[in-house]
């Protein structure tokens, strides 16, 4: 759209009716406060082209009116001014913050749970947690781009309760959210499936902070720093980059992991040399490192103790989430391995490339199903390499298997959990950014 008003050809795009919220956000985010468009009730995915036709027939006159009209637009509601100063009044401090509270989350700019005051003493006692200066640009964040300065994540950060040790992690996760593939994960981001970030610490400073590595996917006191961070975080990327339900984020049902956490690796019971260690990284330096998920599943062992045999159940449970065959391109799995897995893997002498090849090799799926999402005939975007599948009879589809990705490579393994062979196992992608977290340090 951004692109065709750029040529100087007028253009008008067909909104379905939910999504009129997001429209007028990405067309203030992407430049195009003014921004004209129609509505028709419903999403045209899943549409017959009877019922597709039904409803754009009538909107075909406000198409020619809007195109052929000379207007800037009408009035749009703007987007949250973060420069602004609050004030609230109560009977006392709590009935202030509870004053507060109801207003901004009313606003949408929680997550649900209270919130604690962003005072001017409490963002300035943030900020002695880092080098930078309160009006350091660190990136901007998306899906909205808005620009993240020091000031901004800290007044975040204060909201979710945060302390000044922490600002190191919580900077450098949202910058390794700008740096994710795809501009900083927008479409991902912005779509109507449950993508969401997840953080993981590797480190010294992750035992410094107390950063659980064992359960650490829930909540209770173990997990309160692990909650905090990823709250903070989470909290940067709805008021920064205005990442709003049904204005910039469109998933149809929603998942808890949008409550982003942030975990340890369980360094000090693992066989094989931390993650970011793999990404180029010293032992001794500390990393966060930012996924993109999109589902999760438990997957139980019940009595495996050969390596072989514990790596063939996780790519059984690899093949979890495999919806296409252009997902093999571009997909990933987070696969976090409890040592109960990882140690015996690690002490048969496989290395953590050697698991993920193997695990690769076993992780496959009959391509019949891989297709059952879109249809082969008709009007489906099927690329044009798959065009052979038509001529295949439904069982002989069905009967052909492939790796569900397209190569180890694609699979990511973490040390995490405490006792028993229960690994979580994650659809991901694009692939994680890790970024350092000392440059930020005080």
């Amino acid at each position: 759209m951004i692109e065709l008003e750029n040529m100087g050809k007028p253009a008008v795009p067909i909104i379905s009716g939910r999504f009129e919220g997001d429209a007028l956000a990405s067309s203030r985010a992407f430049g195009m406060p003014g921004l004209q468009f129609v509505i028709v009730p419903r999403i045209y995915r899943n549409l017959s082209k009877e019922e597709s036709i039904a409803q754009t027939e009538p909107a075909f006159e406000d198409i020619v009116s809007l195109l052929t009209t000379n207007t800037n637009g009408g009035p749009q509601t703007s987007a949250k001014d973060t420069s602004e100063v609050h004030r609230f009044e109560g009977d006392d401090r709590l009935d202030t913050m509870l004053r507060m509270n109801e207003e901004f989350l009313n606003r949408d700019w929680g997550d649900g749970f209270p919130m604690l005051p962003a005072t001017r003493s409490a963002v300035d006692e943030l900020l002695k947690g880092t080098n930078l200066p309160p009006d350091h640009v660190v990136c901007d964040v998306p899906p909205g781009f808005g620009i993240a300065t020091v000031e901004k994540i800290a007044i975040n950060s204060a909201m979710a309760g945060a302390k000044p040790e922490h600002m190191p992690v919580i900077i450098a996760s949202v910058k390794a959210l700008s740096q994710i593939g795809g501009h900083g994960g927008k479409s991902l981001l912005m779509s109507t499936s449950p993508q969401a970030p997840i953080l993981v610490v590797n480190g010294p400073i992750a035992g410094e902070l107390g950063i659980n590595a064992r359960s650490a996917l829930g909540p209770g006191r173990n997990n309160r720093i692990n909650i905090v961070i990823g709250r903070a975080f989470s909290s940067c990327l709805r008021n920064i980059g205005y990442w709003y339900p049904d204005q910039m984020d469109m998933d149809t049902i929603g998942t808890t992991r949008k409550f982003v956490f942030c975990i340890a690796e369980n360094e000090q019971m693992s066989p094989w040399a931390p993650f970011h260690v793999d990404k180029g990284f010293k032992p001794e330096e500390s990393t966060v490192s930012l996924f993109i998920t999109d589902g999760e599943l438990d997957v139980q062992d019940q009595g495996n103790d050969t390596a072989e045999g514990l790596l063939k159940n996780l790519a059984y449970g690899a093949t979890f989430g495999t919806r296409s065959l252009g997902e093999r391109h571009g997909a990933e799995r987070l696969i976090f391995m409890p040592p109960d897995v990882a140690r015996p893997v690690g002490e048969q002498g496989f290395s953590k490339r050697a698991a993920k090849e193997f695990i690769h090799f076993h992780a496959n799926a009959s391509l019949g199903k891989m297709i059952q999402y879109m249809p082969l005939k008709g009007e489906a975007r099927v690329a044009a390499n798959w065009k052979w599948l038509e001529n295949l009879s439904e069982q002989e589809r069905l009967n052909i298997t492939v790796p569900v990705l397209e190569s180890a490579e694609r699979y990511d393994i973490i040390v995490i959990g405490a006792d028993r062979a229960k690994t979580a196992i994650m659809p991901s992608g694009p692939s994680a950014v890790t970024v350092g977290i000392d440059q930020y340090r005080r």
